[in-house]
C-alpha cells in the first residue's frame, strides 16, 4: 500500500499511510474529464490518487483553510499543472469557492474530517500533546480567536457542554472545573498546560492504555476552535448539489459524533434524488489497522445522486 497523508483526531506518532485509500478509490470512480473536488486537501494525498484514477482530461479543485498545508498540496501535485486548481477556504463556503473557480458540476466530492499530519507533526499551533507548543488550534492562523482565547473566556459550564458534546468526555465537568481553577493562577498558553490540567482532573485508574488521557479535549476543543460541527453541516448539502448525474460524495469522519452528523444530512438528501451506497459507514479492515493505528476509527460514509432517467 502507497504512502499517503492521512487525517485523524488521535495524537499518534505511527508513520501515516492511506486511510481506506481502495475504497475511497472504488467508491468515489472519478469520471474522466471531470471535475473532482477535495475539499479538505491536506497535502494532497487523497487528491493525487483520485487525480491517477480518473486520468486523461480530469481536474480537480482543492480546498483547504490552512495555507501551509494548500503549499504542499501545491508541491506535490505540481505534476497534474493546470489540471489543479487550489483555493484557501473552508468548505463551509464550497458552493461559492466552486462557482469563482468555474465549476459547475463535480463528478466526485471527498471531505476528509480532522487533522493532517502536517497539522499534528509538525505546525506548531498545539494540535499535539507533545511539547510546549502554543495552545492555538486554529486551522487558519489568521481567523478567529485561538484555544488559548477561548478557553480564557469561557465558564465552567460552557467548557464542560464543549467537552461532552464535541469529545464525549466523561469526565467533562471535572476537566472544566480544573482548567479555571488552573487559569485563575496562570493563563493556559500552551498544549503542555492543556495536558496537565487534564491530567490533574482525571483519575489515573480511568486513563486509557490506547489513547492519550488528553484525546478527548483537544479533540473537542480544536473542535469548537474552527466550528468544525457548524462547517461540516453547512457544508454536506452544498457537496450534494455540486454532484452531476451519477457523481459521489464520500465523507470520511473519525468519531461519533461528526459520522451522527454526516448520516442525518444523507438521510435528508435521499428523499431528493440521491442513495446512499452503503447501508453501513465502510471502515479499515484488520491489514490496514494494523498497519495504520490512526485508521480504526476511520469510517467513510457515500453518497450518489441519481442518475437522470
Amino acid at each position: 500500500m502507497r504512502k499517503k497523508q492521512s487525517r485523524e483526531p488521535e495524537h499518534a506518532t505511527a508513520a501515516h499511510v492511506p486511510v481506506l485509500l481502495d475504497e475511497v478509490t472504488f467508491l468515489l470512480r472519478p469520471r474522466r474529464g471531470g471535475w473532482v473536488v477535495d475539499g479538505t486537501i491536506g497535502m494532497g494525498g487523497h487528491a493525487e490518487q483520485l487525480l491517477e484514477t480518473a486520468g486523461g482530461e480530469s481536474r480537480l479543485l482543492g480546498i483547504d483553510r490552512d495555507p501551509e498545508a494548500l503549499a504542499r498540496a501545491a508541491r506535490r501535485l505540481e505534476r497534474f499543472g493546470a489540471r489543479v486548481v487550489l483555493v484557501r477556504g473552508s468548505f463551509r463556503h464550497l458552493r461559492a469557492i466552486a462557482t469563482d473557480a468555474g465549476v459547475e458540476r463535480a463528478t466526485a466530492v471527498l471531505l476528509d474530517l480532522g487533522l493532517s499530519s502536517y497539522q499534528l507533526d509538525e505546525s506548531g499551533r498545539g494540535f499535539s500533546f507533545q511539547g510546549e507548543e502554543p495552545l492555538d488550534m486554529r486551522f487558519d492562523p489568521a481567523e478567529g480567536d485561538t484555544a488559548a482565547e477561548l478557553l480564557g473566556r469561557l465558564a465552567a459550564e460552557e467548557i464542560e457542554v464543549l467537552l461532552a458534546e464535541y469529545g464525549e468526555e466523561r469526565h467533562a465537568r471535572r476537566i472544566a472545573r480544573v482548567l479555571v481553577e488552573q487559569r485563575r493562577r496562570s493563563p493556559l498558553r500552551t498544549a503542555a498546560d492543556l495536558v496537565s490540567a487534564v491530567k490533574r482532573a482525571v483519575p489515573r485508574a480511568a486513563w486509557s492504555k490506547r489513547t492519550h488521557v488528553a484525546t478527548r479535549t483537544f479533540q473537542a476543543v480544536r473542535m469548537a476552535v474552527n466550528d468544525e460541527p457548524g462547517a461540516l453541516a453547512e457544508a454536506l448539502p452544498q457537496a450534494a448539489a455540486l454532484l452531476e448525474d451519477g457523481g459521489r460524495l464520500g465523507v470520511i469522519s473519525f468519531h461519533s459524533g461528526e459520522d451522527r452528523v454526516v448520516k442525518r444530512a444523507f438521510r435528508v438528501l435521499e428523499g431528493s434524488g440521491f442513495v446512499e451506497l452503503e447501508p453501513s459507514p465502510v471502515t479499515a479492515g484488520r491489514e490496514e489497522t494494523a498497519e495504520n493505528p490512526r485508521a480504526r476509527s476511520a469510517k467513510l460514509r457515500v453518497l450518489a445522486r441519481r442518475e437522470a432517467a
